[in-house]
């Protein structure tokens, strides 16, 4: 069966698989990262693969927070869902199946030290609105700029539409490689912090810090400007790098 190709990372394409696809995000906050880091690395990255193979999701991806201990998370963990299957019951792969060389109490006590170590901050869901990719990136990057926005509410597709408008296309020459826009799904209302969200994609943070270390302006005096700051407000700003991408093949 020809491959089909899964061009996501944080977020947020569906050419792949229809339009109903979702992401589950969870903002988790690591004490020690180095060990949570391993225990991605060797525990859940084998569980979610097991998901994936079994059809029951279709992608499991991990970010790191790069430069950002003013946040209160260190990781985001993405799960990738279509819609259309997330009311069928399924049978959760079998961890002391997984890891047969661990006995039972082994992996309770695994269990334990993990979840001591590392609490869930805040979960959502997002679906995607818009992307566009510059001409020959056939992946996303490694680095992901997220601009958490707060749309003014019963303006939501105002600012949608306008963020399109605004991108249609990227530069060959431009250090960013590509754009995305999604919509938070869970929450919609007044009392929420952000309820889209951009990301700007670059191949590494250096080249995000040169795109913006240029000489200030005041974008909001312009009338794209005046525009923009009419239908919604920047939130924050989280750099993530790129730590597990898997994907349904």
């Amino acid at each position: 069966m020809k491959k089909l190709l899964f061009l996501l990372s944080f977020i947020f394409i569906t050419i792949s698989y229809g339009q109903n696809i979702a992401f589950d995000f969870s903002f988790i906050k690591a004490e020690d990262i180095g060990a949570y880091d391993r225990n991605l690395k060797s525990k859940f990255q084998k569980v979610n693969q097991a998901y994936i193979d079994a059809g029951q999701v279709l992608g499991w991806h991990v970010w790191k927070v790069v430069n950002g201990p003013q946040f209160p998370y260190t990781h985001l963990a993405v799960t990738v869902y279509d819609l259309e299957n997330s009311d069928e019951d399924f049978e959760g792969p079998k961890w002391t199946e997984l890891f047969s060389d661990l006995t039972e109490e082994e992996l309770e006590d695994w269990g334990e030290k993990n979840a001591e170590n590392r609490k869930i901050v805040f979960t959502t869901q997002v679906k995607n609105v818009a992307e566009v990719l510059q001409k020959g990136v056939t992946t996303y990057p490694d680095i992901a700029v997220c601009n958490f926005m707060k749309a003014k509410h019963g303006y939501y597709k105002s600012y949608e539409d306008y963020e399109k408008l605004n991108t249609k296309s990227i530069s060959s020459s431009s250090l960013r490689k590509g754009w995305s826009l999604a919509k938070r799904i869970d929450n919609p209302g007044t009392d929420v912090s952000w309820t889209h969200f951009t990301v700007d994609w670059f191949d590494s943070y250096q080249d995000f810090l040169k795109t913006s270390s240029g000489p200030s302006v005041d974008w909001g005096a312009s009338s794209q400007g005046k525009k923009f700051m009419n239908l919604r407000d920047l939130s924050h700003r989280v750099v993530f790098k790129k730590f597990i991408f898997l994907n349904k093949e």
